[in-house]
């Protein structure tokens, strides 16, 4: 599958059949532009929603379940259905939805209890994300910790009215001197 997603249709920042693929087989939605990480099966799980033009390290791991803890045993064999004891898997799955133009670094782990990263945001390598990440954030660290923000406010609403992310490589391109001005 990985040759598939680096060939077909334009490779994978543009093919939209690598991406009906990733819906349709794996319940996961890539938006267009997004590259990276994202399209390794064994990293990201079920009902995943990636926006538009996000770039993803290829080594992130996204977790939407945990042991559960409230049971006499953290073994599988009491809520997955491979270890062969119960029918149904018993486990609680988050869904995560990570907003347009998000760039996640290497190495970092997405935990369930993060369900939404906002649009524009940075992940810095190695970062551990156990809560939701506000939209034009750079998180870092074990937990993550916002340490700043990438725009001040009348950027952050201008970017966010502008929906440039919506536009194809293209018609943005046309406008990069419109949207590199924002923040002089």
């Amino acid at each position: 599958m990985e040759t598939l997603v680096y060939s077909l249709d334009g490779g994978q920042m543009w093919s939209t059949s690598i991406r009906r693929i990733y819906k349709k087989y794996h319940l996961i939605n890539i938006g267009y532009g997004t590259y990276g990480g994202i399209f390794n099966r064994r990293n990201v799980p079920r009902n995943t929603t990636i926006g538009n033009y996000c770039s993803v390290a290829p080594n992130i791991r996204i977790f939407n379940a945990n042991h559960p803890k409230e049971q006499f045993t953290l073994h599988p064999l009491f809520y997955n259905p491979k270890a062969g004891f119960v029918k149904d898997d018993r486990l609680t799955r988050s869904k995560l939805i990570i907003g347009n133009d998000v760039w996640i670094g290497e190495w970092v782990i997405i935990l369930p209890s993060c369900t939404h990263i906002g649009d524009g945001s940075i992940i810095g390598a190695g970062s551990v994300v156990t809560k939701n990440v506000p939209e034009y954030s750079i998180v870092v660290g074990n937990p993550a910790k916002v340490i700043s923000r990438r725009f001040d406010p009348k950027a952050m609403a201008f970017l966010k009215l502008s929906k440039w992310w919506e536009l194809d490589k293209d018609e943005l391109s046309k406008n990069e001197m419109k949207f590199n001005s924002i923040n002089p």
